[in-house]
């Protein structure tokens, strides 16, 4: 009778051991299909993502090719876009999930060659450097270009391109440059040559550097509620449309969207050259 029972112990433990491999294989087959689902779900909204970042980019194009960017025009107003738009840098929102930044290149500080090579050294003093440091930099960023400096500087083991900028990234290879002042710059200058000037789609720190504290931060405070107009602005500063001066944004502009799909981000940035006359309307810089 006790081996009997004995018999049907080890029974009972061996149909639990069992029920517990079954139920943990079951387990697994359920998280392994839950993984699987997650996979593929974030694979389709990554897909969807990167068809929606394409479609906005061909919206957009085709929104700057065929609305006019000055602010007094009626009919970009009543566009969807149109409406919405800045060329100063400040993203704005399109539709769900779809975000653009445009800023204007006529509204940076150029460092082709040495045009804007006051400017930059201003720039340079306000967000921390001395002005014997500003100077020298703007002399090396010179001098890395092929060009004479105006000051002499000792090279530090860095390699001298002798010829334009290619890209922003460049300026990390100027000496004097840190990653902390690099941060600074890049936002604000373009590696592209400026015939013109706009202040109006300039960045703040640039406009901080060329106008009166007082006047900077009414310019700086009608931007940010959208109110500031060609005419507005000259009425605060003085500044008119001029020969090196326009109010009106140019046909290059620095270009970065983004579209989201749940968990999903697609993002390009790029630089355009606008000509809606020419056969080729659309040309890529960057």
């Amino acid at each position: 009778m006790l081996n009997r029972y004995c018999q049907h112990g080890v029974a009972l433990i061996q149909v639990l051991l069992l029920t517990a491999i079954l139920s943990m294989m079951a387990l697994q087959f359920t998280l392994s299909s839950r993984q699987q689902v997650t996979t593929a779900t974030d694979l389709q909204n990554k897909m969807q993502a990167e068809v929606k970042l394409r479609t906005l980019e061909s919206k957009l194009l085709f929104k700057l090719l065929t609305l006019s960017r000055n602010d007094v025009d009626d009919i970009s107003k009543q566009d969807e876009i149109g409406k919405l738009w800045n060329f100063y840098g400040k993203p704005f929102s399109v539709g769900s999930g779809e975000t653009v930044t445009i800023q204007d290149v006529n509204g940076l500080l150029s460092v082709y060659g040495g045009s804007n090579a006051a400017e930059l050294e201003a720039y340079l003093v306000l967000v921390g450097a001395s002005p014997q440091q500003a100077k020298s930099i703007v002399s090396n960023i010179k001098y890395w270009q092929g060009l004479d400096r105006d000051q002499y500087t000792t090279q530090t083991g860095n390699t001298v391109r002798g010829n334009y900028l290619l890209n922003v990234a460049e300026l990390n290879s100027i000496t004097g440059i840190d990653d902390a002042l690099y941060q600074k710059l890049a936002p604000v200058v373009t590696t592209l040559q400026n015939i013109l000037f706009n202040p109006i789609t300039a960045p703040l720190p640039v406009l901080q550097v060329q106008l009166a504290p007082n006047v900077y931060e009414e310019v700086a405070s009608l931007r940010s509620q959208g109110l500031l107009t060609k005419q507005r602005f000259t009425e605060l500063t003085q500044i008119e449309e001029n020969d090196s001066i326009t109010f009106v944004p140019g046909r290059r502009l620095n270009i970065e969207i983004t579209a989201s799909v749940g968990s999903s981000v697609a993002k390009r940035e790029f630089t355009v050259y606008l000509r809606p006359e020419n056969q080729f309307p659309v040309v890529w810089f960057q």
